[in-house]
């Protein structure tokens, strides 16, 4: 072939090739659009679980272990992380959960009373609902009306109850009593306690009543208002009590400012559990304090109504003082799958038939296993179906906005300073006023 001919036949192969991409560039060009989907691989779920709660007392730290120890058992590919923040009755934990959850960095489930203190959280959208949970777990059928109603909030629910606690308790070292022949079932009225204290410091015991820090010490006049009646602390829960002449408030601050007479002056130092240690130990006869104490005295192996004994408050012998610890679903968690699985467990039938005998407290559902439970824990079952009222304590969280408990605590610090009734009074009614807007809860008592 030529070198003309050779030159002709390529020039009519590069014009049929540049045809030919000129009539596919033209069909891809009209040919509809699809989008471009970038593959990103799922994310795989890291296997653990991080929790927050404030249980660090040797009591409380066994029951925690006993329902970690059930978790792992049932997955045990699981690494459970808990972080446990010290500071009785979550006093210090709120200022450490509180910037993960806000940040968006909270862990997978944390401890929480049920009531006002899940409020802030609900109202900045930052949990999620688990209606789910309860729905899947048949918890209704199970758990009490009452405990229902303060895990909801805009009538979804937001938390399952793993214990019923009772804040509304007196123990007492029993050998002290029987040494001074002082029976606690005459210990009805104020004027019958403050008697006993009497007659225990005439024998040489100098501070017959024990009580730890802040929290407590409110945690004691709250009681003092339910002694009251019923009607007074439902207005008091409510934000109602604005009169700072008000009878039944002056009284009550008189009672604990005769109370505060008999407590050891190291209190404000003193954790709950170091002070119900002393009572366990005979240094003092007396604590207030909630059944969560049962486990301080069930680890020190002594018995109920045996070596120790309890009685409620003057004036509450009818009621039961509800505190009830509550685990949530925060948003933005990073192990959902193993949070859903430690709700279903601590609201589960032996979750909680585990968890509760060492606790001290009771379990929230009604078909409980009373075998497993302690003397005390059986006597406070059949208290809790038999109370005539119950009520939400402001100490722990659930009766009051959050900014009421804070500030009735400072003034019940003030209070140890100067003892003066009248300005307690009228110091707190004033800043009940002052957030009346803050009452959103409606508590009906009766």
């Amino acid at each position: 072939m030529t070198n003309k001919k050779i030159l002709w036949v390529s020039l009519a192969i590069v014009v049929v090739i540049l045809v030919g991409a000129a009539i596919a560039y033209y069909l891809m060009a009209m040919a509809p659009k699809k989008p471009v989907v970038a593959v990103i691989p799922p994310k795989e779920e890291i296997n653990a679980l991080t929790i927050y709660e404030w249980w660090t007392s040797p009591g409380e730290s066994a029951a925690l272990n006993s329902l970690v120890a059930l978790f792992t058992k049932q997955y045990t590919d699981t690494a459970v992380l808990p972080t446990s923040v010290v500071g009785g009755a979550g006093y210090s934990f709120l200022s450490v959960i509180k910037p993960l959850v806000t940040s968006g960095n909270p862990p997978d489930s944390f401890q929480m009373h049920a009531g006002y203190e899940g409020v802030p959280y609900y109202d900045a959208n930052l949990l999620n609902p688990i209606d789910d949970i309860w729905q899947s777990q048949n918890l209704e059928a199970v758990i009490p009306k009452v405990v229902q109603d303060m895990t909801k909030f805009g009538g979804h629910y937001y938390s399952v109850p793993v214990d019923i606690h009772r804040a509304n308790l007196i123990w007492y070292n029993k050998a002290a009593l029987d040494k001074n022949k002082i029976d606690p079932l005459t210990l009805t009225t104020w004027d019958a306690f403050f008697a006993a204290c009497d007659k225990l410091k005439a024998a040489g015991m100098q501070y017959p009543i024990q009580l730890g820090d802040t929290w407590t010490a409110a945690q004691v006049l709250e009681q003092i208002f339910a002694g009251e009646g019923i009607d007074f602390y439902q207005n008091w829960v409510n934000g109602k009590v604005t009169d700072p002449t008000d009878p039944k408030l002056l009284d009550a601050i008189q009672v604990y400012k005769k109370y505060i007479t008999y407590v050891n002056p190291d209190n404000l130092g003193l954790s709950w559990n170091d002070a119900i240690d002393r009572v366990i130990k005979g240094d003092s006869a007396f604590n207030l304090m909630g059944d969560w104490a049962n486990g301080e005295f069930t680890v020190a192996k002594l018995n109920y109504g045996v070596d120790y004994g309890v009685f409620a408050p003057p004036g509450t012998q009818d009621m039961y003082a509800l505190v009830i610890d509550t685990f949530e679903r925060p948003k933005n968690i990073q192990h959902p799958t193993n949070a859903d699985r430690w709700l279903k467990l601590v609201s589960s039938k032996i979750g909680q038939d585990t968890f509760n005998p060492l606790k001290g407290s009771i379990s929230a559902r009604t078909d409980a296993d009373v075998s497993k439970y302690n003397p005390y824990q059986q006597a406070a079952i059949a208290d809790f179906w038999k109370a005539k009222y119950m009520y939400p304590s402001v100490v722990h969280g659930s009766g009051a906005p959050e900014d009421f408990k804070v500030q009735f605590e400072n003034l019940i610090a003030g209070f140890f300073a100067n003892q003066d009734v009248n300005k307690l009074a009228q110091d707190m009614t004033t800043y009940t006023a002052e957030i009346s807007d803050k009452y959103t809860i409606k508590w009906s008592l009766q």
